[in-house]
């Protein structure tokens, strides 16, 4: 006796895939609802992060010179998604390459050097630009190199401390001026200074100056050549982490 076939009623497995479909889209709505819920308090604490980083709240990292245009902006409709550590090294970054093009704009890539460090900014502006040798007192004619880089790149930075470096040669001096390389590294730092304060009409108070004498060379003062580079002025734009105990502003008024 033959068996009976048996034919299996296959019309409902359409179910399956349609289940299947409707808990995938049921996940993406979860996944979808839960992005647009924006936690107010954390977003409040990121934006005042970002002012805290640019000092006066700006949406705009470093004003480009003398345009109006910033060479890093972040729309001020939306939040940017950077944390604040990495918007300051984007303005480090940013200045950077802004002095670089000032300073091979101006044919002064001789007598300046640009460059980055752990530390901040660092502008090194050689002794023959703007000293004479064995002296502190700053050039008539070389007042404009200082002020132009106060006016166009210093002046244009919000709440980033200034340290302004003396540097000398291992080569002793000895008068009744300057009876040592400290003096005389401390002398050229705070006239330089002073003109970015009272010409360049820099904060007093976001700004220092220090003398190393001959302790801090950039390369060993083994011949002319080299030694010529260690006699320099370096303005330095500190990093936050970096201008930790220089001097500021927030003085405590308190009397117990």
């Amino acid at each position: 006796m033959a068996k009976e076939k048996i034919i299996k009623d296959n019309s409902e497995r359409y179910l399956l895939t349609y289940a299947d479909l409707m808990n995938l889209l049921l996940i993406l709505f979860i996944v979808l609802f839960a992005y647009s819920q924006v936690d107010t308090q954390k977003f409040q604490q990121l934006s005042q992060s970002f002012g805290a980083v640019f000092g006066t709240g700006s949406n705009s990292v470093l004003q480009g010179s003398g345009q109006g245009n910033s060479l890093i902006d972040f729309p001020a409709t939306m939040p940017s998604p950077v944390i604040p550590a990495e918007i300051e090294d984007m303005q480090i970054e940013g200045i950077t390459q802004e002095v670089k093009e000032m300073v091979k704009g101006q044919g002064l890539g001789g007598s300046i050097d640009v460059r980055r460090q752990e530390r901040g900014v660092v502008i090194s502006i050689k002794e023959r630009l703007i000293f004479k040798s064995g002296s502190a007192e700053i050039e008539k004619s070389s007042e404009e190199k200082l002020l132009t880089i106060a006016k166009d790149i210093l002046s244009k930075i919000p709440n980033k401390h200034i340290r302004v470096e003396g540097h000398t040669d291992n080569v002793p001096i000895k008068s009744h001026l300057y009876p040592s390389n400290w003096e005389l590294s401390s002398a050229r730092a705070t006239n330089a200074l002073r003109i970015l304060v009272e010409k360049g009409g820099l904060d007093p108070t976001l700004i220092s100056a220090v003398g190393y004498g001959e302790y801090t060379p950039l390369v060993p003062n083994d011949s002319d050549a080299n030694r010529e580079k260690n006699r320099r002025v370096d303005i330095v734009i500190l990093t936050d982490d970096s201008s930790q105990g220089e001097a500021s502003n927030d003085i405590n008024t308190d009397i117990n």
